[in-house]
């Protein structure tokens, strides 16, 4: 962290002398620092002994004012929250990967949005123009455990008096293939996310993506491969879903719409297989800082050191934010250097 970098749109706060029990939100420091220019999004991403959160303004003038007016201030005179504010390295803030309960995008919150931004702050156009044109892409969040229930199937009567549903009798009807059907996927998962998931744990030929359904189709090359894949990964939580996982006869695998994500790989055998783990190697680490902060957004961290000057040994909190860490930032560009990833 250096306090010399270069004026950012983001700021990244650092919050001591907070008292455990306060009632430290997105919404609270919005209000402390809306009053310096239109704020985009905010993301608390660490709380303990410091607390840390990222601030997104839509200028970087409005961000640079902030940071001249309330450095070394508290959050709640005459001693709660003393504040120490840098500029951030990062781009952007994107919530779209991480829980929905850290991060608030202020261009989103509510149906009257639009309707607000006339008392914006900004007089510039075209900063009023992303506003309502972030404001008119969202769009309502499915739950899929309730699409499930509201579609229950009627299960089928079978031999012995068994009453078995189509998808008890699917699994029974399974065998081992090189092929896995991989269900119950987080909207936010791309197919460069499963693939960067999947393919620890052998090399992957074809990802297809059917985005409608939530359904993806990952074929091995060898089946020992899809049947550790399965092992490890079936019923674990992906984001804010749990996926379920089964084998499937391996056969062509087509699109069948636009939406769909269809990927070949060439993939090389990984030299070690390892389970998911919570614990993370990372190394091609040219930037140490942009490369912390960009993991502290994702997931929640417990520990990160730095053993040599381009690896970061990271401990997340659980196995399932170190697997949002594999599946986003795996073969991440840094200034010309990918991120090399592996589970320890």
């Amino acid at each position: 962290m250096n306090s010399r970098d270069p004026p950012s749109r983001i700021l990244l706060l650092i919050i001591t002398q907070l008292p455990p029990t306060f009632p430290l939100n997105n919404d609270l420091l919005f209000e402390v620092f809306k009053g310096y220019g239109d704020i985009k999004k905010i993301l608390i991403f660490e709380r303990g002994k410091s607390n840390k959160a990222f601030v997104e303004y839509l200028r970087k003038e409005d961000a640079t004012s902030a940071r001249k007016e309330m450095q070394g201030k508290l959050l709640s005179p005459p001693n709660i929250g003393k504040l120490l504010i840098h500029f951030s390295r990062l781009k952007s803030l994107d919530l779209q990967v991480v829980d929905n309960s850290r991060g608030t995008d202020y261009t989103r919150t509510n149906s009257d949005a639009i309707d607000e931004l006339q008392y914006s702050k900004s007089d510039d156009v075209n900063l009023l123009k992303e506003m309502r044109e972030q404001q008119q892409q969202t769009q309502s969040i499915r739950n899929s455990e309730i699409d499930n229930l509201l579609s229950d199937d009627e299960p089928v009567q079978v031999q012995d008096n068994w009453i078995v549903n189509p998808e008890v009798r699917s699994i029974l009807n399974q065998s081992q293939s090189r092929t896995l059907q991989v269900s119950q996927i987080d909207e936010r998962a791309t197919g460069k996310m499963l693939h960067n998931v999947f393919s620890r744990f052998g090399g992957v030929e074809i990802i297809l993506y059917e985005k409608n359904q939530k359904i993806c189709h990952v074929q091995y090359q060898k089946n020992e491969h899809a049947i550790i894949a399965k092992e490890y990964l079936n019923n674990i939580q992906f984001f804010d879903s749990q996926l379920r996982i089964m084998f499937q006869p391996t056969q062509s695998l087509i699109p069948s719409s636009m939406k769909d994500e269809y990927l070949i790989f060439h993939d090389i055998q990984p030299k070690s297989i390892l389970p998911p783990s919570q614990n993370l190697s990372i190394t091609g680490v040219q930037d140490i800082q942009e490369t912390s902060e960009m993991i502290s957004m994702i997931g929640k961290v417990s520990e990160i050191k730095v053993p040599y000057p381009t690896t970061l040994h990271i401990t997340m909190l659980n196995v399932f934010e170190a697997l949002k860490i594999v599946a986003i930032l795996s073969d991440y560009e840094i200034k010309g250097l990918k991120l090399n990833i592996q589970f320890k």
